[in-house]
């Protein structure tokens, strides 16, 4: 057709440079629509195109000096009826007509608008995010994390950097690795949107042949509600379970992964994991009350607890200071990484364990630690039991 002819040229004559974003849509292919922007990757301006085809999003990056080929065959290929083409100066929407005529009108773009989407530009590469805006993950829609043209809804962004950030570790953690298969536990689960999250990555985007994960919370109805979507979107080998995280085995998992589970629920979820010989551990904790409510000291070591706010401070850091060297002492390389800014959340410590067999002998330092304050520690009980033949 004839329009097809002048769209092509249109878009292969547009100043690339100029470009903030192109929309496009109402295809006679299978993509319903598609979005193209310029993003830094490695310090270098490409273009992203974004298609997406029923529910599904695909990924292309196109360098500079192919993009007018790439935006050819792009039009000639999917014969878009809608586009709308955003410049540094301007606003330029095509739409084609039933009879095949090319309508096309221009607006100037306000000034402080341009700005912004120039600053969005130079920001790209401080935001890039594994899992972005446009991806489809269908029951985040539903649990309210994204619109229904899937970007993320403002109140959840925290939430949604938050979870990012999660994911970036793992990425980081299995980037030398391609494994075959691959079970997640995660205990805590709550609204599940770590696990929806993971679910998309490893199945649609890293494509493992055998993945599987399953969320574990207390909260029956919050369980329902996730089984419930995962059945709804046919969402295979993600499965929820309603139960008590200590009675929750992590037998046959290859990853354990908590997102504040609180208090003693965390410590349940790392023993789990530790007579699982879980290989990878990814745990932030949260709520850390059981040692805050016992703790106590003389001696030079009062002060340190005179005051509530540092007292509920290093309660926590005694008490996730424990369980890594617990994790350490049953065979684990340990590591503690900020995983998000404290403006995001203050509960912000990641213990990332790898199983390698190596053991180190922690047990003392970790008894003479816990005597100097005079508390005990429900991971430090739970092996102790395990290892006088009595059940945890």
């Amino acid at each position: 057709m004839r329009y097809n002819t002048i769209m092509t040229d249109e878009l292969t004559s547009i100043p690339f440079e100029d470009i903030i974003k192109i929309s496009f849509s109402l295809s006679s292919s299978e993509v319903t629509k598609a979005v193209v922007k310029p993003i830094l990757l490695k310090n270098e301006k490409v273009y992203q195109c974004e298609t997406f085809t029923g529910k599904k999003a695909f990924h292309q990056n196109i360098p500079l000096e192919n993009f007018p080929s790439f935006m050819k065959s792009f039009q000639e290929t999917h014969r878009f009826k809608n586009i709308h083409v955003n410049l540094q100066d301007e606003v330029i929407a095509y739409r084609i007509s039933k009879k095949g005529e090319v309508h096309r009108t221009k607006t100037s773009r306000k000034v402080t608008e341009t700005q912004h989407l120039v600053q969005n530009l130079s920001h790209d590469r401080e935001k890039q995010y594994i899992i972005t805006e446009g991806m489809t993950i269908p029951a985040l829609v539903d649990l309210g994390v994204f619109t229904a043209d899937h970007r993320v809804v403002k109140a959840k962004y925290h939430k949604y950097r938050q979870i990012n950030n999660f994911l970036k570790n793992i990425e980081e953690t299995l980037r030398d690795e391609n494994p075959e298969g691959l079970h997640i536990v995660e205990y805590g689960s709550g609204k599940s949107y770590l696990t929806f999250f993971l679910h998309y990555y490893f199945t649609e985007i890293k494509k493992i042949p055998r993945f599987s994960i399953t969320g574990y919370d207390l909260n029956g109805e919050t369980i329902a509600l996730c089984q419930g979507l995962a059945e709804k979107y046919r969402l295979q080998n993600c499965s929820f379970i309603a139960g008590d995280a200590a009675q929750m085995s992590a037998a046959g998992a290859d990853m354990m992964i908590t997102l504040h589970a609180c208090d003693t629920a965390t410590d349940h979820a790392l023993f789990n994991a530790i007579q699982a010989r879980v290989k990878y551990i990814f745990s932030v904790p949260c709520c850390q009350q059981e040692i805050n409510g016992r703790i106590g000291a003389a001696g030079e070591f009062a002060i340190l607890l005179r005051q509530g706010l540092y007292k509920e401070r290093f309660s926590a850091l005694l008490t996730d200071t424990i369980r890594c060297e617990i994790l350490r002492g049953a065979g684990y390389q340990v590591d503690v990484v900020e995983f998000v800014g404290e403006e995001n959340t203050p509960k912000n410590a990641m213990i990332r364990a790898r199983y390698t067999g190596h053991k180190a002998d922690t047990s003392e330092e970790v008894k003479a630690l816990l005597g100097r304050f005079g508390v005990s520690q429900c991971l430090v009980d739970l092996m102790e039991r395990t290892s006088h033949g009595g059940r945890a």
